[in-house]
């Protein structure tokens, strides 16, 4: 196997990656919940603003891991048996990526506005503000099942 950036480390970026991603899921959900009341007239705002900060901070650190991963990833596992034998755990990691890479602007979005939304006040920019939200849980459940049935197929 040819030298690649950081292939000793592969195993334990990924691990670490996963973790940030078992992180993240559970607060993405927890910020979903928060914002649905945003809708009912419960209003955790100091809670959402919490889970905003917790979703960006785990989002771009999970992403970064992939990213140092990636290269180990594209060769020993991708090139070498996932597009030979599995192309379709090889399409879905693609689905996967663009999905987190488009949500990185959303992600960023929803916190920034988490510090400036008075939900009691304006419900218009509530309602967009609980869209925001429940799109980024839905984005981040997508990858994390994905990133597992990739996993299941082959792993680093």
């Amino acid at each position: 196997m040819p030298s690649l950036f950081l292939s000793g480390l592969a195993r334990l970026l990924v691990l670490v990656h996963a973790v940030g991603a078992i992180v993240l899921v559970g607060a993405a959900t927890h910020h979903a919940v928060v914002a649905l009341g945003f809708l009912r007239g419960v209003f955790k705002v100091r809670l959402a603003r919490i889970y905003a900060a917790t979703v960006a901070v785990t989002w771009l650190a999970t992403f970064a891991l992939g990213l140092l991963s990636y290269p180990t990833f594209r060769y020993a596992t991708r090139a070498l048996y996932l597009d030979r034998y599995e192309p379709w755990a090889s399409n879905l990691f693609d689905l996967k990526e663009h999905t987190a890479a488009l949500g990185i602007p959303l992600v960023l979005g929803t916190f920034a506005l988490s510090r400036v939304i008075d939900p009691k006040q304006d419900r218009t920019l509530a309602r967009a503000y609980v869209a925001f939200v429940w799109l980024v849980a839905a984005i981040v459940w997508f990858d994390m099942l994905s990133g597992l049935l990739i996993t299941m197929a082959k792993g680093v």
